[in-house]
């Protein structure tokens, strides 16, 4: 069944796969620091700052996420692509798909739990659903192009 699924190599839809990894670890980067910079402070000035945030692990749980978003959004792409030619609509589904999945129910959960404001946590989804539909924009024509 999966060759008849990928146009493409399995190694090219890996290494795309981490490429839009970066491109979201980046992304969210500027936006956290550029865009909602002043919400953040707010909210990590006043937690303590357990140990475990000075180790690697701190760095492994910031990072890893966006890689496997990253991986996700490309496979949903390239199964998309196969069932639409359409690839606007393939991005914008995919982008959709993977900052629910990912974005609400992350920030969402973390309010609810008291842990960041509901401003907060709204305003950082708007900022993942904007971040990957562009992310999924670039990585629909990456995909078409090694297809």
């Amino acid at each position: 069944y999966a060759p008849r699924l990928f146009k493409m190599k399995q190694g090219s839809i890996f290494w795309i796969g981490v490429c839009i990894g970066f491109l979201l670890n980046f992304t969210g980067w500027l936006g956290n620091n550029f865009v909602l910079k002043s919400l953040w402070t707010e909210v990590t000035v006043a937690v303590a700052n357990p140990g475990w945030r000075e180790t690697v692990w701190r760095h492994v749980f910031s990072f890893l996420p966006d890689f496997v978003y990253g991986f996700a959004m490309v496979w949903l792409i390239t199964v998309l692509n196969k069932l639409s030619q359409n690839w606007l609509r393939n991005a914008l589904t995919a982008g959709i798909v993977i900052s629910i999945v990912g974005g609400l129910t992350t920030y969402f959960a973390i309010a609810n739990s008291g842990f960041i404001p509901w401003e907060l946590a709204l305003a950082s989804f708007v900022l993942v659903l904007v971040t990957k539909l562009l992310v999924a924009l670039i990585a629909v024509k990456w995909i078409d192009r090694v297809s």
